[in-house]
């Protein structure tokens, strides 16, 4: 957020007043974002109100990883959901990240989206059975995936000691406030209407419509499209549905060429089977992003005491799998809220105790989520909806 100077940030207006739309999109970030997008290009014309500055929640203080795959373990999806969901929704991700960046590429978004793959690792001594296991299954059902030899993982991640790992083809990377920016312009430039600033205080509705209200006004509208990451007071019965936690990132300075040269490739995603795991990314500029040290959320006043500690963590983290980095300091340490469903998918769909609307939760601030999320609300929204949209809706599990 901070790349962006604030003068090249798009201003939009704060709602006010009354009115009506087909469809009223509550959340500004990715999956708002893609899916003011979808609904416009549909004729929809739809309103999108934000509490804060568009980007400026969880999609903001992202990683900018975008992954191929509905969870870091298929076997446990598996068991969670049935075979035949989890098939679906690791096709559905995959598939999801790579009409991400045709569509990026089609709409010009300078958002440095590039796709890589991506190595599930064992850290050194963490035995690999369970994981080469998973691969396994993987490819069983179908699904990318392929078991790759400790000589072959430090060849392409620079990590050496391992047992082995996982190779997937379809993951990327981005900068995910950009493209927040880029599918918002783009959903503006064909008649979405956006405003910031305008949090909703309720939703209404009776049998035929919902009525959003904001502190400035009222939208009566056909459809309500909840894309907010998580569960809000708006519709807190859905709470229980999910585990909310707090992420840590760091990124650190610049690495010296030196470091860079006794770390070697550069060029793929590293993640691995740690509890809770970590995902590594490399910028443009020779600094290296890392994400973890998932927990509870801190109360408020311990927040900055949060970030100073789990920053030093993860450093510390990084280092058991790169050593050549001991000594660069981070340059930037922060946070981002999770909600985790019960069986650790995304919901995108309807709710039989919410008529007249729609949600998109648990993305975990993910593009290639927020971007299949935005496609199935979209075939609901239209009527158009396919057999497998039930598996990734709230249909699985009520």
């Amino acid at each position: 957020m901070e790349g962006v100077p604030a003068k090249k940030r798009p201003s939009h207006p704060v709602f006010a007043g009354d009115g009506k739309s087909r469809v009223v999109i509550v959340g500004g970030g990715l999956a708002g974002a893609m899916t003011a997008y979808a609904c416009a290009v549909a004729g929809l014309k739809p309103v999108l109100l934000e509490a804060d500055r568009i980007g400026s929640g969880g999609s903001g203080h992202a990683s900018g990883v975008f992954a191929g795959e509905a969870s870091a373990s298929f076997r446990n999806f598996e068991a969670a959901v049935g075979r035949k969901a989890a098939r679906i929704h690791f096709d559905q991700t995959r598939r999801a990240a790579k009409e991400l960046v045709a569509t990026v590429k089609r709409l010009g978004i300078r958002a440095g989206v590039d796709t890589q793959p991506a190595v599930r690792l064992a850290p050194g001594g963490t035995p690999v059975k369970a994981l080469r296991k998973d691969a396994d299954e993987r490819s069983g059902a179908g699904l990318e995936a392929s078991w790759r030899k400790p000589a072959a993982v430090l060849s392409a991640t620079g990590v050496d000691g391992t047992e082995g790992g996982v190779q997937m083809a379809t993951w990327g990377v981005c900068d995910p406030y950009k493209l927040v920016l880029g599918f918002m312009a783009a959903a503006a430039r064909r008649g979405a209407a956006v405003f910031e600033r305008s949090p909703v205080t309720r939703i209404d509705f009776d049998r035929k419509v919902a009525t959003v209200v904001t502190g400035r006004g009222s939208i009566v509208a056909a459809h309500v499209v909840h894309c907010t990451g998580e569960p809000t007071e708006l519709v807190k019965a859905l709470k229980r549905h999910f585990r909310f936690e707090q992420r840590a990132l760091v990124m650190s300075a610049a690495l010296p060429v030196p470091v860079r040269k006794a770390i070697g490739p550069r060029a793929c995603v590293v993640t691995d089977t740690e509890q809770p795991p970590h995902v590594i990314r490399w910028t443009a500029d020779h600094a290296v992003v890392v994400s973890g040290a998932d927990g509870l959320r801190p109360p408020e006043r311990q927040r900055d005491r949060y970030h100073v500690q789990r920053t030093g963590q993860l450093m510390y983290e990084l280092t058991r799998l790169y050593p050549a980095i001991s000594g660069v300091l981070p340059a930037y340490g922060w946070s981002m809220p999770l909600a985790h469903s019960g069986d650790g998918g995304l919901y995108a769909g309807p709710h039989r105790n919410f008529p007249h609307q729609l949600f998109a939760l648990g993305t975990s601030h993910d593009p290639a989520k927020a971007f299949l999320a935005s496609r199935v609300l979209l075939r609901h929204l239209l009527g158009e909806t396919t057999a497998d949209d039930r598996h990734l809706g709230f249909g699985r599990t009520l």
